[in-house]
This record gives C-alpha cells, structure tokens and sequence, in this order.
C-alpha cells in the first residue's frame, strides 16, 4: 500500500477497511468503489464494515483525514551546510512523490470532484503535514540562515511546488526528463540566503 496511507490505527480491522477504500477510491473513484468490494478486499464482511463507519462516505471521510505524508522521513536534522540540508529534504521529497504517485495522481481529482470527502479545512493529516514544513522554513528564517522578507509558506511553494507539479504532470504522462536537484536548491537559495538580494 502507499507510505501515505499508513494509519496510526490500533484496530487492524478499521485500519484494512480505510486502506481497501483509499485503494479503491483511487481505483475506481468514488462511485466506482462499492462497499461490498471495500469489505472484500479488507477480508471482512460488509456488515463489518457498516458496523465500523456506518456508511461509504464515513469511511473514506475518514481515511482522507488520516492520510498523512511522513514528513519525519524527509525534514533533515541540521547538518551545518543549509545547501545540504534542503538537498536531503527534496531528495526524499521527490522520493515520497514517486513513492505515492498512483495515489495521489487518482485520488486528487475524486477530492475535488467530491470535496466532501476532503472536509471543509482540508485532510488534517495532509495540514499537520505542511504545518511542519513550514515550521522548518520557519526556523531557518529566525535563525537567520534564510531572508525572512517572504512567508514560509512563500518558500515551500518556491523550493517543494515545483518537484510536486513535476512529480504529479511528468509521472502521469510517463515522461522523466532529468532534473538536477542540486542545480534547483541551488537557484532557490540564490538570493534568499541571509545578505543575499
């Protein structure tokens, strides 16, 4: 299954149920993924699996939220050399792409055709997820280390936006023109290093 849908659950049952409807979600979409089929490739009964959520809906609402990007694999732990420490965050970045691309490739557009599923803020898991990028950029801005004249968020979006978009439109299309990683951390410190304009 995908590293993304690896749910902090203590029921094994509730945690086969959410993944066999993730899977079938991005499988065959919302409409196309019955409940008698969730259940059958979890290996319970679907009296089971409306006995745990109730409803299709209840089940993947709740799958969404928890799916949860395992961010403490790709933030680095400072190693002295800035220029190194965003290489190591976007080398397991793009790794955690191509690791969940079939995923994410399916399931964001059954998202925005039914946002109900998503929740009104959004999967928390997902926003925990950017909350501690965005707490790491943060930091590197008050220790000085990168210009604090734009938002982290500014800054995720400017170092992580374009490796997502590649990872995403690239990966579906089945089309892999090399990328230099380095030549990309490179030209987004260029300018926002500390003293640098």
């Amino acid at each position: 299954m995908y590293l993304l849908a690896a749910f902090d659950e203590r029921d094994s049952t509730r945690t086969a149920l959410m993944r066999s409807g993730l899977e079938l979600l991005a499988e065959k979409g919302y409409k196309g993924a019955t409940t008698r089929e969730i259940a059958a490739r979890a290996g319970v009964s679907e009296v089971t699996l409306f006995r745990h959520f109730g409803n299709k809906e209840a089940l993947l609402q709740e799958a969404v939220q928890k799916l949860h990007p395992p961010v403490e694999r790709v933030l680095p732990r400072p190693t002295g050399s800035l220029e190194a420490d965003l290489l190591f965050l976007t080398e397991h970045y793009v790794q955690m792409l191509e690791a969940n691309q079939g995923l994410l490739v399916r399931l964001l557009p059954e998202l925005a055709r039914h946002p109900e599923l998503r929740g009104p803020a959004g999967p928390a898991g997902f926003n925990r997820a950017i909350s501690s990028v965005l707490e790491y950029l943060g930091g590197l801005q008050k220790a000085g280390l990168l210009r604090s004249d734009e938002s982290p968020f500014q800054a995720a979006i400017a170092l992580l936006g374009p490796l997502f978009a590649r990872g995403l439109l690239l990966g579906a299309m089945g089309i892999h023109p090399p990328f230099d990683l380095q030549a990309h951390v490179r030209g987004f410190l260029e300018g926002r290093q500390r003293g640098q304009r």
